[in-house]
């Protein structure tokens, strides 16, 4: 700019400028070549501060997204003014070009709830599980709490949150989850195979090694979108994006045993899979190089082929062939010691490393789930037990993901639990069952896959067990009477939230309700109850605990059967409790409810080395609930609602406690639904099988209270 200035304005520039010079010099920019010069000065000068200026507004529209992004009534207030406002100003700075992480560096932190707030919200979720001594007890340890060891703990949390995006993420993976010794049969999740929309039917039978090449093919294209960050972000209505920082878990990651704690431990460039069948491994390279020498994901056909071969390599052998993959089922410490002495065999050490670096797993199992009863209804209860507890040496249960895929062509999974949660592994089903296409011969197929000349050809995984064969028949008997105790049962009923949505109330509030009348009809009591609520609106955020129990679900539970009470009586109990649900609801997925604070509190406690009596009272603070529940969206890519011609059918996961139930519950549109239900056969007071009939006529009779007639049709399901 100096320059422009110096030849626009000063006649005697050249002499001026060459009089300052060193004596035999002459000034460099002559008269003929100072406009040019000053025209080349000035586009540099322009396209710099166009930078700048570009730059501070790119800044300043991201600042203002962060600072909209905080706003969080409008859950609370979605048709309000305000909200409303809100919308149209985030609409207006959202960028349209969207991708995986876009949103991260603007997400708002995890907040951190008022000790007095938390204190005040666990008591109200603790009244109803107690008699009113035990409650007056509990509430005066409390109190105690609040005035000694209880703002010292908060202190602690509070210099976490200002130098943590997230003060309990770390936390929680490592104490809620690392730090568990209990076997991962009963920590990890299954996922069973797609159904037909319009009969909730099995999807069409397919070959098994087609079945797999595109099961296989369509998770690794997935995998490659989250590699190269290309995935579209998931939005809410949208507009508002939540966290995706757990994608990077779901894929090419393995959780290791320790003595003490485990390690969730990822893998990057990750270019094999490991395929298990009859207890046989295979490290399959899944990437080739075409004819230009450029390396790509093999075609679904070739996979196929692949997997054609080794089922046929193994079709002769009788009985299944030993490998370590028993070991992680036991316990975790005794699984870590184990580990340390299979790493001290070189080709096992090289082994360990090729199945724990897999980007997934995929059994091939000989097996074929029924789904069919005696009497030909349709039935998703022996899959999810399969999927769930699987072959004693076909599942990883380390692994992140395990694909199942059997000899009828059924296709479930099952996923450790500390790497993802079900949110994340649905959508990744959804890409799966939406892409997957078969030609006519019924072949593997994508018209857009790359061939390749030179096909891959499986390594088979030898393992040097000899000083392991005294112990793994032992490990082998203790996997099978655990798999054995689990209790499943699932349901597919043939309407949904639409019938429930006739009676003007939530249908997420009328399933835990029902659930609970469930629980109190069998047993008599009000169970300590685990809802999934979704904290990935804030940075690193996962999941937050709804508690569906309240004083106003109890009054219900005992008035529904009560002959002494008005039916007016029972509707105002039940509306009541589920106002409760909803408003609890909007509060942990706000950060606002109290079970990870006071989780937080007790490993701040730990750290501290102190015990506070509150951490003592089990119904207070035990972590294990007695019902655990759960759901999720069905549908997440809105563009494939209309291509997939198929459902997801939902999956499994083990109760928390030995007399308790695990439910997961499915919306499928607006008319049809799954649930799973599970609980163990050790326990003589639970059934799952009872447990899904008596939900079913809690269901009818809630709506028949709520419609306020007689003539309500009823809920229909097979089970």
């Amino acid at each position: 700019m100096a320059a422009i200035f110096a030849a626009g304005f000063h006649d005697d520039v050249d002499r001026t400028l060459t009089r300052l010079a060193p004596e035999g010099t002459s000034y460099p920019f002559p008269e003929e070549t100072r406009l040019p010069a000053a025209k080349l000065t000035s586009a540099i000068g322009g396209f710099l501060l166009g930078v700048f200026f570009w730059t501070l507004l790119n800044k300043l529209r991201w600042e203002i997204i962060r600072q909209l992004l905080k706003y969080r009534d409008w859950l609370y207030f979605p048709r309000s003014f305000k909200t409303k406002c809100w919308f149209m100003a985030l609409s207006a700075f959202i960028p349209r070009e969207k991708f995986l992480y876009t949103f991260q560096h603007v997400l708002p932190h995890y907040p951190l709830p008022t000790l007095e707030s938390t204190c005040r919200k666990m008591l109200l979720t603790v009244e109803p599980l107690v008699t009113p001594d035990e409650f007056q007890e509990i509430k005066k340890e409390m109190k105690e709490f609040l005035k000694n060891e209880g703002p010292m703990l908060q202190a602690i949390l509070e210099k976490r949150e200002k130098t943590e995006d997230n003060w309990v993420a770390d936390l929680w993976d490592k104490y809620a989850y690392l730090v568990n010794r209990s076997s991962l049969l009963y920590t990890n999740f299954c996922t069973d195979s797609a159904i037909e929309k319009s009969d909730l039917a099995e999807c069409a039978p397919k070959k098994q090694s087609a079945r797999a090449g595109c099961v296989v093919f369509h998770h690794l294209k997935f995998y490659e979108m989250i590699a190269d960050r290309k995935l579209p972000p998931l939005l809410v209505q949208n507009l508002v994006p939540i966290c995706c920082h757990r994608y990077r878990y779901l894929f090419a990651c393995t959780r290791v045993p320790g003595l003490a704690m485990d390690e969730l431990k990822t893998y990057e460039n990750s270019k094999h899979i490991i395929v298990i069948r009859k207890g046989i491994m295979y490290k399959v390279n899944v990437y080739g190089s075409d004819s230009n020498g450029n390396e790509s994901i093999l075609s679904p056909r070739e996979l196929q082929t692949v997997f054609q071969d080794i089922i046929d390599e193994t079709e002769d052998i009788t009985e299944v062939q030993w490998n370590p993959a028993v070991f992680t089922t036991q316990n975790r410490t005794l699984w870590a010691q184990e580990r340390e002495k299979l790493m001290s065999h070189p080709s096992n050490k090289i082994n360990l490393y090729d199945v724990e670096s897999a980007i997934l797993h995929i059994a091939l199992d000989q097996s074929k789930p029924k789904r069919l009863s005696p009497h030909h209804v349709k039935n998703l209860t022996n899959e999810a037990w399969t999927n769930l507890c699987g072959g004693e040496f076909n599942r990883w249960y380390d692994k992140s993901l395990t694909c199942t895929v059997y000899e009828n062509g059924l296709a479930g999974g099952n996923v450790e639990h500390t790497t993802a949660d079900a949110t994340l592994t649905s959508r990744v089903l959804e890409y799966v069952w939406a892409n997957s296409k078969y030609d006519s011969e019924g072949n593997a197929f994508d018209q857009n896959a790359v061939s390749h000349p030179i096909l891959t050809v499986p390594t088979k995984i030898k393992w040097d067990l000899e000083e392991f064969k005294l112990v793994i028949p032992k490990y082998l008997t203790h996997h099978t009477q655990m798999s054995h105790n689990l209790d499943m049962h699932a349901l597919k009923l043939m309407q949904g939230k639409g019938e429930i949505k006739k009676c003007r109330v939530s249908p997420d509030s009328f399933m835990q309700l029902a659930l609970q009348l469930t629980f109190y009809r069998m047993h008599k009591k009000a169970p300590k109850t685990y809802e999934t609520a979704m904290t990935r609106f804030f940075k690193y955020g996962r999941t937050e605990t709804i508690r569906t129990v309240s004083m106003h679900s109890l009054a219900f539970t005992k008035a529904m059967d009560d002959t002494s009470v008005s039916k007016s009586d029972c509707l105002k109990h039940l509306k009541a409790a589920m106002l409760h649900h909803n408003n609890y609801k909007l509060d942990a997925m706000n950060g606002r409810a109290s079970d990870r604070h006071m989780f937080g509190l007790y490993v701040a406690a730990k750290f501290a080395g102190i015990s506070p009596k509150i951490f003592n009272i089990k119904v207070a603070n035990e972590y294990y609930d007695q019902l655990s529940t759960s759901q999720s969206p069905y549908l997440f890519d809105k563009h494939y609602a209309d291509i997939i011609g198929l459902f997801p059918s939902g999956g499994g996961f083990a109760p928390q406690t030995e007399d308790g139930y695990g439910v997961y519950y499915l919306f499928l549109g607006e008319n049809r639904m799954t649930i799973h239900i599970t609980s163990y056969h050790s326990c003589a007071e639970t059934s799952s099988q009872k447990f899904g009939q008596n939900l079913l006529q809690a269901m009818d009779d809630m709506k028949i209270l709520l419609k306020k007639q007689n003539n309500t049709v009823l809920l229909h399901y097979e089970a």
